[in-house]
């Protein structure tokens, strides 16, 4: 996987002039328009008016998609599965668990890691998506399952993550001691690379996803494809600047006559006595 991994159980503003405030407008005399005859059925619709245009439309947010900020990535989370605590583990920024069911425990046996594909790993090293996601998944069998055995069911598909190119790995493993349950890898590389230009490092827009399991708990295949086929580049938003103030509230009302805004610089000549510099 990496060097020195160690293995882990699954389980100011400008001053603001004010306008004085409008006058209030004449009293008008025209009647009130008389409500909707909820009797009578509304005008026919123009067949000549342009259709929306759907291309033009916003899409809807997909229910479960969480932003990684540390990852630089976006994903919907599976139906059963809930984010955990990814300090506990050495590799990527997102864990996910099964939901427990009301009363009892969260298998301990299967897991879900995400994270940026960087060469951390040494499957980022390889530029090839399906050779990345091979490497990724061998990697991650050895480190989270290192019991002797025989690997079978191997297999790998392509991805398509709305035109992002990737790829997937999976096989299991049925171990020499007879008293464990197969286990289950299955691991994914989704994204590109891009060179840099002239002093610019290049850009790594590539991301893993690797679903551990278990023959007593499988791995759904198609929910794995989903998730990594949801993932989305993120750009967090920058953290405020601690020396820009507020901004000016234009909806608070006007300050008593002789007091200036919040905000906006008293000059020296009118401040209040204690408020002058000595001397």
């Amino acid at each position: 996987m990496a060097a020195g991994a160690g293995a882990l159980v699954v389980g100011v503003p400008a001053p603001v002039t004010r306008a004085d405030p409008p006058a209030p407008a004449a009293p008008t005399t025209a009647e009130p328009a008389p409500a909707p005859d909820p009797n009578v059925a509304p005008p026919p619709a123009d067949p000549n008016a342009p259709s929306p245009d759907p291309n033009n439309a916003a899409p809807p947010p997909d229910p479960g998609r969480v932003n990684n900020d540390v990852g630089g990535f976006s994903f919907v989370v599976p139906p059963g599965w809930e984010e955990g605590d990814a300090s506990q583990v050495p590799y990527g920024s997102a864990l996910l668990r099964p939901t427990a069911a009301p009363g009892a425990s969260a298998p301990a046996d299967t897991c879900i890691l995400l994270g940026k594909l960087d060469l951390k790993l040494f499957a980022g090293a390889e530029p090839d998506n399906t050779k990345a996601a091979i490497r990724l998944a061998s990697d991650m069998g050895e480190f989270f399952m290192p019991f002797q055995g025989i690997r079978i069911n191997q297999h790998t598909i392509a991805l398509n993550a709305a035109g992002v190119p990737g790829a997937t790995s999976y096989y299991e493993v049925k171990f020499n001691d007879t008293t464990k349950p197969d286990g289950q890898i299955w691991a994914a590389a989704i994204g590109s690379t891009s060179p840099g230009v002239g002093t610019q490092a290049p850009r790594n827009d590539r991301w893993f996803v690797a679903w551990l399991g278990t023959a007593n708990d499988p791995i759904d295949t198609d929910a794995a494809i989903a998730l990594a086929e949801s993932i989305r580049p993120w750009t967090p938003p920058p953290p405020p600047d601690a020396n820009t103030p507020p901004p000016l509230d234009t909806n608070a009302p006007p300050p008593p006559p002789g007091q200036a805004p919040v905000g906006v610089p008293v000059p020296v000549q009118d401040a209040p006595p204690e408020m002058m510099p000595p001397g």
